[in-house]
């Protein structure tokens, strides 16, 4: 009998959750600084897999990883693959905190709830809790499709908590695409200093992985 082994890189960082529970523990929040740094970063990942037509369709802070304050998007079990930009997903899935108006009422949905779902993860980001709460599951999709949109706190730039209202609109259609939220001007200042950060990890990396060959090759 065969056996497989999915082998993953080491995130010694953790994940988005634990990094969050761990700073609320300590009295001590994000600065919009890296929370901007680290959207950007996650944007950048989007738009890419959309552009492949893959929904990821399970986005949320567990699923996020951090290795040298770099973010990584782990867990692909349950992405799809679109045959095409007007095909649309309609298969009830994904975490509840993090699902969409529509993928709660089944409608058709895309890849503008993967935006939703970022969206909620960036207010998890702004204030260590969630965007919408209740007293049950059933509370909470309430919440989602009837309730009113959470507020960023007004610490935030105007503009940022712009873009956050925008990725949260119950709305699909008004909601921007990844490609879209990199061209906006608060985001798009900060995208050429992430990509030469993700240049010089990814070297970094490479060099690292060419000397342990070397090392191994030797002995």
């Amino acid at each position: 009998m065969e056996s497989y082994c999915i082998v993953t890189e080491l995130c010694e960082g953790g994940d988005l959750t634990e990094k969050i529970k761990a700073w609320k523990k300590s009295g001590r929040t994000f600065d919009e600084s890296l929370i901007v740094a680290w959207l950007v970063q996650l944007l950048l990942a989007i738009q890419f897999i959309h552009k492949k037509k893959i929904l990821h369709r399970d986005l949320k802070t567990r699923n996020i990883f951090l290795k040298n304050n770099m973010i990584k998007i782990g867990d692909f079990g349950i992405s799809r693959i679109l045959m095409g930009t007007s095909d649309m997903a309609t298969t009830f899935t994904g975490t509840p905190y993090y699902m969409s108006p529509e993928i709660l009422k089944h409608e058709g949905y895309n890849s503008k709830s993967d935006i939703w779902a970022l969206g909620v993860v960036l207010y998890e980001l702004c204030t260590l809790d969630h965007a919408f709460e209740g007293q049950n599951l059933l509370g909470v999709m309430y919440k989602i499709v009837e309730g009113e949109t959470p507020a960023l706190p007004e610490k935030f730039h105007p503009e940022f908590r712009k873009i956050f209202n925008g990725m949260l609109s119950k709305d699909p259609i008004q909601r921007p695409s990844a490609s879209e939220l990199l061209t906006n001007l608060y985001i798009s200042k900060h995208v050429k200093e992430i990509k030469m950060k993700i240049e010089q990890h990814n070297t970094h990396k490479s060099d690292a992985t060419n000397s342990s060959r070397v090392r191994c090759s030797m002995t």
